[in-house]
């Protein structure tokens, strides 16, 4: 876990990117984010290494449909972590 995460790929979307850094910017201050862009969530669970999605330090989760909208998403970073930022789209996940 001391490996600098970037959760954008070459050639995204100017869309995707703003809902990116606004995921990030939600698990920054609330350790949760939710968004209803599902390319960004995609992206954002594309670009996170394997062990953190397996050892449940990051929990992607589905929300419920509401009258004919998109169902928002879910993503929350365990209490016990806190991620540490370099830009926009780059951070380390570090323990408290």
């Amino acid at each position: 876990m001391n490996r600098i995460i970037k959760v954008i790929e070459l050639g995204t979307p100017k869309e995707t990117r703003k809902s990116i850094k606004f995921i990030v910017d939600q698990i920054e201050k609330h350790n949760f984010a939710i968004c209803s862009d599902g390319d960004a969530i995609r992206v954002f669970g594309k670009c996170l290494p394997e062990n953190y999605k397996d050892s449940l330090t990051i929990i992607f989760s589905k929300g419920y449909k509401r009258k004919a909208k998109i169902p928002p998403s879910l993503i929350t970073l365990k209490p016990e972590y806190t991620i540490e930022r370099y830009d926009d789209f780059s951070f380390r996940i570090k323990l408290k």
